[in-house]
């Protein structure tokens, strides 16, 4: 298991169970723009970015989840790959999360 799997997996053991349906999808949109705007600014360095990506492929796992996406934690190895793919299935399912950032 990579460390990434490993974070990502305890990410999820703690999700806030008030995050549910409409403030699901505003969340997870919130964790994209912010993983993004994290990863465009190098002085706040790796730590930050790291806890942005892990932030948001909660959110997106969990997104998933409620919309009949099957997916694993173990699916993360490649993080950016899997992101891609679960991001283009909700987009399937009328859910852009890249045109809202």
């Amino acid at each position: 298991m990579s460390m990434y799997v490993e974070l990502l997996t305890r990410a999820l053991a703690e999700w806030p169970s008030e995050i549910r349906d409409d403030t699901l999808v505003e969340y997870a949109r919130n964790c994209r723009r912010e993983m993004v705007r994290t990863s465009s600014r190098r002085q706040k360095g790796a730590y930050a970015a790291l806890a942005a990506e892990i932030a948001y492929d909660r959110a997106l796992v969990k997104l998933c989840l409620a919309n009949d996406v099957i997916v694993e934690p173990d699916d993360f190895s490649h993080p950016e790959k899997e992101r891609r793919e679960l991001e283009g299935r909700l987009a399937e399912r009328g859910l852009d999360l890249i045109a809202a950032v």
